[in-house]
């Protein structure tokens, strides 16, 4: 790994933000004293604070790389023209340097920049291919253009049948995306119904066992079994492995007040089931509809921004 002082955005956000989460988590197991529902909380949030700024980061990248893709083509067909006209690629690049590409202007300035510095012409493409290496159609687009003046073929042929290309790789991408965009509607509705059971069930089983608290006077023949059964597992005190996860469980009760005793565990329990089913959701249709991990991670984000406040505000209000 590089040295800090030479890294770059990326890297910072990559590294500081998982380091910050690891300190975050020490200091409040330390302080907790052994707390398992508040460390519990506390490994959420520091993954929250971990992840969030590395793919929000990753997605802002994807969009302008998306975006370079989308210029690509018309760079390609202007260089050709200027090419056709009798200028070398070199002087070609000048010339598209004063037009607008979009998010591509600045790399075809910085390729014109480094010509006029003197750089030979396949060093500034490849430099071009390590800046946006994330691309794909780039580097391949590129590639392609470096070994065709290399092997001193039909220089002109050549990148008009890599523009072609281009723009058939980036129709053919927006029809797919296009042709997905109800399966990733679908997985929204998914999710809202299976807010839906979860509020439902809630309700059902948080209206039972107020009931069976208010007739303890008349469960006494069931047994403490069926009664433990009927309450919950967290019911009591429990110890060993139950004892950890119900405390991991108490860890959402007490940041929101959800009660105790079964109240507790199944609310906290469902909190987790929307949040999980939130971002797997996510990362389902970010993979079906655009085959990419930074687009799942934002669907997953959405849905669980989604999910959370409105189990919140249910239970705030009373509803369930």
């Amino acid at each position: 790994m590089k040295p800090i002082k030479e890294w770059d955005t990326a890297e910072y956000v990559k590294f500081v933000p998982p380091i910050v989460g690891i300190v975050i988590l020490l200091i409040v197991s330390l302080a907790s004293m052994g707390d398992v529902g508040l460390i519990g909380i506390t490994v959420f949030l520091s993954l929250i604070i971990s992840v969030i700024p590395y793919f929000i980061f990753r997605y802002m990248r994807q969009r302008e790389i998306s975006a370079m893709e989308e210029q690509l083509p018309n760079f390609l067909r202007d260089l050709v023209e200027e090419v056709r006209s009798g200028m070398t690629i070199s002087k070609s690049i000048r010339m598209c340097s004063r037009r607008d590409y979009g998010k591509l202007s600045k790399e075809v300035d910085k390729m014109y920049h480094q010509i006029t510095w003197g750089v030979p012409l396949e060093k500034v493409l490849r430099m071009f291919i390590e800046r946006v290496g994330e691309s794909h159609l780039i580097r391949r687009s590129m590639d392609i253009i470096i070994e065709a003046q290399r092997s001193g073929g039909d220089i002109i042929s050549t990148m008009e049948s890599v523009a072609m290309d281009s723009s058939f790789v980036k129709a053919a991408e927006r029809e797919r995306k296009s042709n997905m965009a109800h399966h990733t509607m679908s997985l929204y509705m998914i999710y809202f119904m299976f807010i839906g059971v979860l509020l439902a069930l809630v309700n059902v089983l948080t209206s039972m066992m107020g009931q069976m608290s208010s007739m303890g006077g008349t469960m006494e023949g069931m047994g403490a079994i069926s009664m433990m059964q009927i309450t919950g597992p967290c019911t009591g005190s429990p110890e060993g492995i139950t004892g950890s996860i119900c405390g991991f469980f108490s860890g959402p009760c007490t940041v929101f007040d959800f009660g105790e005793g079964s109240d507790c565990y199944y609310k906290s329990m469902f909190l987790y089931m929307i949040l999980i089913q939130g971002m797997c959701s996510g990362l389902v249709a970010g993979q079906a509809g655009y085959e990419s991990i930074t687009e799942g991670f934002k669907h997953g984000l959405i849905m669980m921004s989604i999910g959370f406040p409105i189990f919140i505000i249910l239970i705030k209000s009373g509803l369930i």
